[in-house]
């Protein structure tokens, strides 16, 4: 007979919520404040459980950056159809997610993730067999050097913005004349 109390296993909810909370930490304080006691934390689950999921933090980490590129891909996806003018359109939504300047959102979550990106070589690589595959899937409309440049631009102002100045007046604007210089003149 089972207990009438006892809590039902549903093991990929589980999952996911964790996974869901490690990025929100990400987001809050950057993938160095992602402990797995405050995972196992906001989740309400207790270390092991954490660890039952996710054999150690390196494989929580993996995840983390694995869904958060699955939510930039949907978002570029979106975002592009949207968009009247397919020139270009790819690196106007490299811009406008690389450029974010909502608190909240995937632009803010990649963000939190992104200096992983740039230390550590195994999530660089993740990043960059993203990007070469959304190149090869755009190379129609986005191969040209000009947008080539502008996409290395907005790397840069992202860089600058979040690693010296934190002024996000200037990436906003940065942001918008970027934009504006993808498009045909």
């Amino acid at each position: 007979m089972q207990n009438a109390h006892q809590r039902k296993k549903e093991p990929e909810l589980i999952r996911q919520k964790i996974l869901a909370f490690a990025i929100q930490l990400a987001a809050e304080k950057g993938v160095a404040g992602v402990s797995i006691q405050a995972v196992a934390d906001l989740a309400g689950v207790t270390k092991g459980g954490v660890f039952h999921h996710y054999p150690n933090k390196q494989k929580l980490l993996e995840a983390m950056v694995q869904e958060v590129l699955s939510q930039l891909d949907q978002a570029v996806d979106e975002y592009m159809q949207k968009d009247s003018e397919s020139y270009g359109s790819f690196t106007r939504a490299y811009i406008y997610f690389t450029l974010q300047t909502e608190p909240k959102g995937i632009g803010s979550l990649w963000s939190a993730i992104s200096m992983t990106m740039l230390t550590d070589h195994a999530f660089n690589a993740v990043w960059l067999n993203w990007l070469n595959g959304r190149l090869a899937k755009h190379k129609p409309t986005d191969s040209g050097i000009e947008l080539q440049l502008l996409r290395f631009t907005a790397d840069g102002v992202w860089l600058n913005v979040f690693g010296c100045s934190e002024d996000m007046q200037l990436m906003q604007n940065m942001q918008q004349e970027l934009l504006r210089r993808t498009y045909v003149q």
